[in-house]
């Protein structure tokens, strides 16, 4: 009886060791050694302007999409800051693994008409409810058939976009489980020297990173030379 006893008491000390641990954040490593959760971020460290005498141009030179259809099928999600093996370090805030294009498939390449790009992103909603929303878009001049042929593949596909600002960095929008689906509009104009062309927009707000930026050192085949 003394024995049993021993038992059970050893077990109910093992039980609320347990528990404790989970409200300490402690967790057990291989080896059941306990230890200490790591903090995602550390303190607010000082924000600024960029450093003077360096130019800080505005404006999107060319963009880059994908369909995420045309992403490798053993990829679930990408670019992804979660999980064991995420594909952006967040404290870099760079994509960490190459686009997983499939075979045959590569980076389709948008240049929009002057000064018609944009990319914006925000965090958004109450606190303890907030994530980011990531939008674009972009015009195209001209109302052809062959342009009209292209735009008929975005209907009601999803696609990650690479915008490379004026800067020289490239900055991803969208991801394989939360894409950008695009929206067309055309308009004629009214008369000579109106605007004639399509205007393209898009949108998601499922995303708990602003835009990462796309490593120099990746490859993104059909936009970037070969590493």
């Amino acid at each position: 009886m003394k024995k049993l006893f021993n038992f059970l008491l050893v077990a109910l000390a093992a039980v609320v060791a347990y528990h404790v641990g989970d409200i300490l954040g402690l967790h057990a490593a291989a080896g059941g050694v306990l230890l200490a959760a790591a903090p995602v971020f550390a303190s607010f460290a000082n924000l600024k302007n960029i450093d003077e005498q360096l130019a800080n141009p505005a404006g999107i030179r060319r963009i880059g999409v994908i369909a995420t259809k045309d992403l490798l099928d053993t990829k679930i999600d990408w670019p992804s800051p979660l999980g064991a093996t995420p594909d952006v370090d967040v404290v870099t805030m760079e994509v960490t693994v190459a686009v997983p294009v499939a075979v045959g498939k590569t980076i389709a390449v948008i240049t929009p008409a002057d000064n018609s790009a944009f990319m914006s992103f925000e965090n958004q909603g109450d606190r303890f409810y907030q994530s980011y929303k990531h939008s674009m878009g972009f015009d195209i001049a001209g109302l052809t058939k062959t342009q009209a042929a292209e735009l008929r593949k975005f209907i009601n596909t999803g696609a990650i976009f690479f915008v490379e600002t004026n800067d020289g960095d490239i900055r991803v929008i969208g991801s394989k489980l939360s894409p950008i689906v695009l929206k067309a509009k055309g308009d004629t104009g009214k008369k000579g020297g109106d605007k004639r062309g399509y205007t393209l927009t898009g949108d998601n707000d499922n995303f708990t990173i602003e835009p990462p930026f796309y490593k120099s050192t990746l490859a993104l085949p059909g936009m970037t030379a070969a590493v």
